[in-house]
């Protein structure tokens, strides 16, 4: 004859089946029943925890949070529920718990009871998702900044050529003589190239700028710039390059290439005003998973061209908007707020993208401005 199991046999049975964690506490905060999950979570047995108080299963911040809960859900006399991040002997994990009062027959409180459930996957695909869309917004946007300013350049920059002709032929035709006039007219397009140079920056940054791409091996412009670089930045900057032999070639335009490490170089200087490292490095990419936004690149072999500094690092508001056109932390008249712009369109221009990552109090150790490059196809 079959044996029917009892209902407490069968409760008991399904506590420890259950994935989720289950226990039971005294009024003194002392384990009196949990379940294979539960003990498997601070690597013990169910035996070994029984009796035991949060203080001697987990470090003493998660202890803490465990036992101010308990007081809490005592205190009103009701379920609750709890999210947070718990650390044991067996690692850490993201939970949602649900903790309750049980009491005897006459309505007296006689401890806590919880159900813990490991929500660290779920946190790591809404905190992807989260990304995800920010990734997007920003991608769509720097493409409505980047129309809207093109279309403005490209009309400003028509009608900063009238100008200039106009005055380069007033130039012309005025006698050679010391003439104020001619003075006013020289001042006026110096004025005037100035301005084509800031059209020419909003044009790079919305991508309409006349590029001449050109197989470009990575290493050697690098060194070549450095160079450069040297009497450009001053004797407080030491420079460092760190170039990986499979770099390989890109095809881009060199001197725009040229003009955005320049550019990155620059405020990576002013980051450093008491002197600092710059570290240029160069690897090769491969991207293999398809993109998400309009900013990530596609599959395919890139050559990856980084810069690092040793700056104070940036907030992350700040670091939010440093592609923005006319964007700038520094005082006026100090900077235009567009190198950083074209850096950002001629990379997308190049079929490439860049990247940045800053922290403030850090720049000691991680800031990195990370410019990618589209490789040649062989």
């Amino acid at each position: 004859m079959q044996t029917i199991p009892n209902a407490s046999d069968i409760l008991l049975a399904v506590i420890d089946a259950t994935p989720d964690a289950i226990f039971v506490k005294d009024l003194d905060g002392r384990y009196v029943l949990v379940n294979q999950a539960a003990a498997k979570f601070v690597g013990r047995t169910p035996p070994e925890v029984v009796g035991k108080h949060d203080f001697e299963l987990y470090p003493e911040e998660t202890a803490r949070r465990f036992i101010e809960d308990d007081k809490k859900v005592l205190a009103e006399g009701r379920a609750m529920s709890f999210e947070g991040v718990a650390t044991s002997a067996s690692g850490t994990q993201a939970y949602l718990v649900t903790k309750g009062v049980y009491r005897d027959r006459d309505g007296t409180i006689l401890g806590i009871y919880g159900i813990s459930h490991d929500i660290t996957e779920l946190r790591a695909a809404q905190d992807s998702l989260e990304q995800t869309r920010a990734a997007l917004f920003r991608s769509q946007k720097m493409e409505a900044v980047g129309q809207l300013t093109g279309g403005i350049a490209h009309d400003f920059d028509n009608i900063l050529m009238v100008v200039l002709g106009n005055l380069e032929l007033l130039r012309i035709r005025l006698p050679e003589a010391d003439d104020p006039t001619l003075e006013l007219i020289d001042e006026t397009l110096r004025a005037t190239r100035h301005g084509q140079d800031l059209t020419g920056d909003l044009l790079a940054f919305s991508r309409r700028r006349q590029l001449n791409p050109q197989p470009v091996a990575i290493n050697a412009l690098v060194d070549n710039l450095v160079r450069m670089l040297g009497r450009t930045l001053g004797a407080g900057i030491r420079i460092n390059t760190a170039a990986s032999r499979d770099a390989g070639v890109a095809l881009v335009d060199p001197a725009a290439l040229e003009a955005a490490i320049l550019n990155i170089a620059l405020n990576a200087r002013d980051a450093m005003p008491e002197g600092g490292t710059l570290t240029i490095r160069t690897s090769r990419a491969e991207i293999t998973q398809p993109p998400r936004t309009e900013d990530d690149l596609p599959i395919g072999h890139y050559a990856m061209l980084a810069i690092q500094d040793t700056g104070a690092g940036m907030l992350p508001e700040v670091v939010q908007r440093v592609f923005e056109p006319f964007f700038t932390t520094k005082s006026a008249g100090a900077g235009s707020g567009l190198g950083l712009s074209m850096v950002y369109g001629f990379a997308k221009q190049s079929g490439g993208m860049v990247t940045i990552a800053s922290e403030v109090g850090r720049g000691r150790v991680s800031p990195v401005d990370t410019h990618r490059l589209k490789e040649e196809r062989s």
